[in-house]
């Protein structure tokens, strides 16, 4: 009896569910299970398809049936569950290129994403908070080993400065100073009374310099009050004629004043000022 209760242990296990010698889909459980998917009892399918799997673990078809109830939103949405028994039936079945299976898989691989988006962010915040924490907790230990160091090196420089600072007592230097005996001292020198009538500093005359004499502005020529008359040329422009003459247009115009000058020609005479 012993023997027979350990051949399952053994490897040797000669259930015909587990040993392929009956099909998994007839065991009793399964069938069960698949009676309640159909009347849309999910919880008592679940249950049964449960059963299935502790009569034989490697049924495939019953990883399949938990991992499609799982895996609609609309029955008993449990998105790990549905991952794995949908993987679980991949691995059992062989049958990796299972287009649907596939589709389910990453649907419900996304569906958990997104629902534990908020939780993996957080562990991975927590994370980063305490390896922050860590790093900051190591700074301030080198920040305080570092001022303890230069708070002894102080301490030692302020207690070793005097005795370095101080020189060497040298050899003795002889005294020259002269004994108080052979010192002579000078004839004490009479006061001189002053006179009651000091001389007065006899006052200096200075002779102002003399400045050179102004020169008288030179008066500037002055043009004669009698115009003069120019003849035209030829490319001759009042401009020109004003510029070569020394005076203004404005004043060359002013003293032309009967004339026309945008219809001089070559020939015409006008007045210079």
């Amino acid at each position: 009896m012993l023997l027979v209760a350990c051949l399952p242990w053994l490897g040797c296990d000669e259930r015909p569910w587990v040993s392929g010698k009956a099909d998994p889909k007839e065991e009793t459980n399964y069938r069960q299970a698949e009676a309640y998917q159909r009347m849309n009892q999910f919880p008592k399918a679940v249950e049964y398809y449960q059963r299935a799997l502790d009569v034989n673990p490697r049924n495939a078809d019953a990883h399949l049936g938990l991992g499609i109830i799982h895996s609609d939103s609309a029955k008993l949405p449990e998105y790990g569950f549905a991952y794995y028994h949908l993987r679980r039936y991949l691995s059992l079945s062989g049958r990796t290129n299972d287009l649907i299976v596939n589709q389910l898989v990453r649907a419900t691989g996304l569906r958990l994403a997104e629902l534990h988006a908020d939780a993996i962010g957080k562990i991975q915040t927590q994370g980063q908070l305490e390896q922050m924490r860590r790093e900051n907790d190591e700074l301030r230990k080198a920040v305080h080993s570092l001022s303890n160091q230069l708070q002894n090196a102080s301490t030692r420089s302020s207690a070793t400065g005097p005795t370095a600072a101080a020189a060497p007592p040298g050899p003795a230097v002889p005294s020259t100073r002269m004994p108080a005996s052979k010192v002579k001292t000078p004839p004490p020198t009479r006061a001189v009374p002053a006179s009651p009538n000091p001389p007065r500093a006899e006052a200096k005359l200075v002779e102002p310099k003399s400045r050179p004499a102004a020169r008288p502005p030179t008066p500037e020529p002055r043009r004669s009050s009698t115009p003069k008359t120019y003849r035209m040329k030829p490319g001759d422009t009042l401009a020109a004629i004003a510029a070569a003459q020394g005076i203004t247009l404005q004043q060359l115009q002013a003293a032309n004043p009967g004339v026309d000058t945008r219809r001089l020609k070559p020939g015409s005479e006008i007045r210079v000022p």
